[in-house]
């Protein structure tokens, strides 16, 4: 069964999901085949969300063996796991977590005509070679691909959604709302709110109006474009042909779509661009970039001379 038909069956699965995404982002999941590589921790914890959420399919993959260390962070290894194939092994409980999303493994290494069938690919606990292969070929043919690991407290992620990524709401917030109490009708018109009650809109954002008496011309108007001139006022452009404002009315933002360009992973590494979260340490993001690429090939490499 298809997630469309799923959907159509029973929204109450996904009751919380469409409160929160909506239809549109749901019908989007539910026409994405996922693959996952890497059936560690951090795999299986992304597997097991991707698969909740309800998309079209999801590939797990994995090329080596459980060992019982990883069962303090891989919650779906058993002890009898022990020595069998990872995705292998979790593929079974993964399945039942939703029976609207057919779970299949893949245990050889990948390819590019492995990959070329997937809308997303999730790489984790793979070299750096096998991320900068992967990710050039997915960027030339528009795939998704997100890269992340995790050694100790630390974690990275990479996402390469390719060269025309558009994204219709760019911070996950309900749109802002107020009430005005004057529009001014002039060509540089100016809003202001009621007393004691700011806007919270800034300058580049789109509103429209309603429940606006005497200037109701700009009840269900087209977008005006926002110039922020204090927290209680801003300005909305030429309102000098529209009839006198009288009272009341709602101002409300309206969310605009914005298109996003992606560099490869390649681009990226020689070139990186970090989201700070700490302005007291500036150049942690930057050390820990070296220290992941540093420690990828080495840990690997440590890995298959123990066993």
């Amino acid at each position: 069964m298809s997630m469309s038909e799923a959907q159509e069956i029973d929204e109450g699965l996904y009751s919380r999901q469409l409160y929160v995404l909506g239809h549109d982002a749901m019908h989007k999941m539910g026409r994405s085949n996922v693959l996952i590589s890497g059936m560690k921790g951090l795999g299986v914890e992304i597997a097991k969300n991707v698969i909740l959420g309800g998309v079209k399919s999801v590939t797990l993959h994995d090329t080596e063996p459980a060992q019982l260390a990883e069962l303090s962070s891989q919650f779906f290894l058993t002890q009898e796991d022990d020595g069998k194939n990872r995705a292998e092994a979790c593929v079974a409980r993964l399945s039942e977590l939703n029976s609207y999303v057919p779970v299949t493994v893949n245990t050889s290494p990948l390819t590019e005509d492995s990959v070329v069938q997937f809308q997303v690919v999730v790489l984790t606990n793979s070299s750096l070679e096998e991320q900068v292969k992967i990710g050039e070929f997915t960027h030339s043919k528009g795939i998704k691909l997100i890269v992340a690991d995790t050694k100790g407290l630390f974690g990275e992620i990479f996402c390469d959604f390719g060269q025309d990524f558009v994204v219709f709401d760019n911070n996950g917030e309900t749109p802002v709302s107020c009430m005005i109490s004057a529009v001014t009708q002039d060509k540089d018109s100016v809003v202001t709110c009621l007393e004691e009650m700011r806007h919270r809109f800034q300058t580049g954002d789109y509103v429209t109006f309603s429940e606006v008496e005497g200037m109701t011309e700009l009840n269900g108007c087209e977008l005006r474009e926002v110039t922020y001139l204090g927290p209680y006022t801003f300005s909305i452009g030429d309102t000098s042909g529209l009839s006198p404002y009288v009272r009341g009315g709602i101002c409300t933002q309206v969310k605009m779509s914005e298109t996003l360009q992606f560099k490869s992973i390649k681009e990226t590494m020689d070139e990186p661009q970090f989201l700070l979260t700490d302005f007291g340490k500036m150049e942690r993001p930057a050390q820990l970039h070296i220290a992941f690429q540093a420690t990828t090939q080495e840990v690997l490499d440590r890995t298959v001379m123990i066993r």
